[in-house]
């Protein structure tokens, strides 16, 4: 069981917060024990904490070596900074520098505070570098940060504001640093300050070398639950960032018309790689739910954001903020209904597929899966317009057509307070996600799901984030809040999926397919998308297996077709012979231009296939060949021997 230490506790006596409409009033059905090639199980680490680490949500993260790096964020409860007046907003601002090994159980932590630890920093730079919600992005071995919101006067302790820097960490040096290297931080961090960069609760990332900041808002006074709201910026501000390690600058490329419909804050921005009709891959990013609608709702249709920074909101042409209901009643919109508040997040894609997978780990949620429930709906889901606490796993798939479907994943260990009535734990809201060593990811960071073995993998830790002890904290005399200082272990355990040979999609098996098979395979790239047999290799045992499915739904008698029918009708005879004849000592012509053994050449080893198979069908032995058929053999062997002479 967790222990709650009074001092980090929120006891919330604030009023219930009027809670209003959604951007839409349905959800799309959230998917339960559907068809995916993964399941997820989350496993707590180091539970009695031997491992010195901080309780911290809302923080900027980092990874350097195999090592987190953890600055900023806030020690308290939930917007329990503003709720105890009387003290000094700093006991809760996280002003160390931690590092933290979770393979070696290891960490390091030393002060940013000046004159404490040689910082190098002054106190101004310490109060934006202890900000909490900033926005954060790593480009190799250095870490960016804009924003954040919190304590932003030396004299005035009650003072909050939302900062406008953009700040450079050198993560080799910083890691070094926090480890008791000699020198000061400040020598590892850079800072400019602009209005662009004043926003908190957004998300930033890079896209083919240009940088996003990402919806959010500008708040400038004391938090006091819901009841005042900041200025939303409505848009993605793009830009590009120069640095040479001694020098920080930026320059604004674009950014977009703010729209009602992005006004959005506490959201999940993914990453993601969308696979083109010729196969080509593209990034960009998609922004999911996120929070407040004017009548303190959540925002349920996802928002795409292109390289160049463009926003779109994927509402099929209807009115983006459902007048006339038009979103809802519009099927063929999707609308999220679970895990719809900033939480720990991971993307994977499968070129294999075309489909782009994010998975959300706890927060706070519009529906939960509860079908024991009175107030479950027909597919066991429970609506809370009020959106609670959750400890409950998504995953919201973009598939390879554009479509958006969610899956119900599972739920987070079941986890008790110490209290004389313990109570479950529900954990994720700003949590942060950190990859395990060795799991491989495109260049944008999603893992590669083809790659990864079949079988359970540790994929990467969740850690840090809020944890409540009841669905909700505002209005709850007896709810409790606290950050979090837990691990828990990624582990997803891939499935076989069976791919369709069927690989250009068009319903039918024939030569465009096989052929494209051909060529994979003498590419020798071992791309997913062929690996029929699932055993990571494209080779000839995928060529078996592409006839043996071919066969079964082209053929009659659903037996394989057999090595060496060139034109795919069932028997291998002297038209298919023509076919090797005509392309003979030559290359790149595929399966059905005479290659059968796919070695990218059509030459005496593909004859000799055909000879094994000649003037049989793939259901039985043809007695006897026609005569047309051994005169036109007789013909071209004599021509093949005298090639083979000269």
């Amino acid at each position: 069981m967790l222990n709650f230490r009074l001092s980090s506790l929120l006891i919330c006596l604030l009023a219930l917060p009027t809670w209003g409409a959604n951007q839409t009033q349905s959800t799309t059905p959230v998917i339960v024990g559907g068809a995916l090639p993964y399941s997820v199980e989350l496993e707590q680490i180091d539970p009695l904490q031997t491992l010195a680490r901080p309780s911290l949500h809302s923080f900027v993260a980092g990874e350097y070596n195999g090592q987190w790096v953890v600055i900023g964020g806030l020690s308290n409860g939930l917007h329990g900074f503003d709720i105890d007046r009387p003290s000094i907003a700093e006991r809760y601002q996280n002003s160390d520098v931690w590092v933290i090994d979770p393979v070696a159980q290891t960490s390091w932590n030393r002060s940013l505070i000046p004159g404490v630890a040689n910082s190098g920093l002054t106190t101004e730079q310490l109060l934006s570098l202890t900000s909490a919600n900033a926005q954060f992005e790593q480009v190799d071995d250095r870490l960016y940060m804009t924003g954040g919101f919190g304590d932003n006067d030396v004299i005035d302790p009650t003072s909050r504001d939302t900062f406008s820097d953009l700040t450079a960490f050198d993560l080799p040096g910083l890691v070094d640093w926090a480890k008791g290297g000699t020198g000061t931080a400040a020598n590892h961090i850079r800072q400019t300050n602009d209005p662009l960069f004043k926003v908190t609760g957004g998300d930033m990332y890079q896209v083919d070398g240009q940088m996003h900041l990402v919806f959010g808002q500008d708040f400038n006074q004391a938090y006091q639950g819901n009841q005042v709201t900041g200025e939303y910026t409505k848009q993605v501000r793009s830009f590009t960032i120069q640095d040479d390690g001694t020098n920080l600058s930026f320059t604004p490329i674009q950014s977009s018309t703010p729209e009602e419909h992005f006004r959005r804050r506490d959201l999940n921005v993914f990453p993601t790689i969308q696979k083109n009709t010729d196969g080509t891959l593209e990034d960009g990013l998609t922004v999911l739910s996120g929070v407040f609608t004017t009548s303190r709702g959540a925002w349920t249709v996802p928002v795409e954001i292109d390289a160049a920074g463009n926003p779109v909101q994927i509402d099929k042409g209807n009115d983006p903020l459902n007048a006339n209901g038009e979103l809802d009643a519009d099927s063929t919109v999707f609308k999220q209904g679970m895990n719809n508040y900033h939480s720990a997040k991971l993307g994977l894609f499968s070129q294999t597929s075309g489909d782009m997978h994010e998975l959300l780990f706890g927060g706070i949620t519009l529906q939960e899966y509860d079908p024991t429930s009175p107030n479950a709906d027909a597919n066991g889901f429970v609506t809370d317009n009020a959106l609670p606490n959750t400890r409950q796993v998504s995953s919201v798939v973009r598939q390879a057509n554009g479509d958006y479907e969610q899956h119900f994943l599972g739920e987070f260990p079941e986890l008790y307070t110490d209290e004389p009535t313990p109570q479950l734990m529900r954990f994720g809201s700003n949590a942060e996600f950190f990859l395990a060593d060795g799991i491989e990811t495109y260049d944008n960071g999603v893992i590669n799901l083809d790659v990864l073995p079949l079988g359970e993998t540790t994929v990467g830790y969740i850690y840090g984030g809020l944890i409540t002890n009841a669905p909700h904290v505002f209005g709850n005399p007896v709810a409790l809040s606290s950050a979090s200082g837990e691990i828990f272990a990624v582990k997803l355990n891939k499935e076989f999926v069976t791919i369709s040979g069927d690989f250009d999609g068009d319903g039918d098996y024939a030569c465009a397919d096989v052929d494209s098979l051909v060529t994979a395979i003498v590419a020798g790239t071992n791309d997913g998308l062929f690996d029929l047999t699932g055993d990571a290799q494209v080779d000839n045992d995928d060529l078996i297996a592409w006839l043996a499915e071919a066969g079964a739904a082209e053929l009659a008698s659903g037996n394989s077709y057999l090595l060496g029918d060139a034109n795919l009708d069932g028997s291998v005879n002297g038209g298919d012979f023509l076919a090797w004849n005509a392309n003979k000592f030559s290359a790149d012509h595929g399966y059905c231009g005479g290659d059968f053994n796919a070695d990218g050449t059509v030459n005496g080893g593909d004859f000799l296939i055909w000879n094994a198979n000649k003037f049989t069908t793939a259901d039985a032995l043809v007695p006897e060949p026609a005569a047309w058929s051994m005169c036109l053999l007789a013909l071209s062997l004599v021509g093949f021997l005298r090639s083979q002479a000269t």
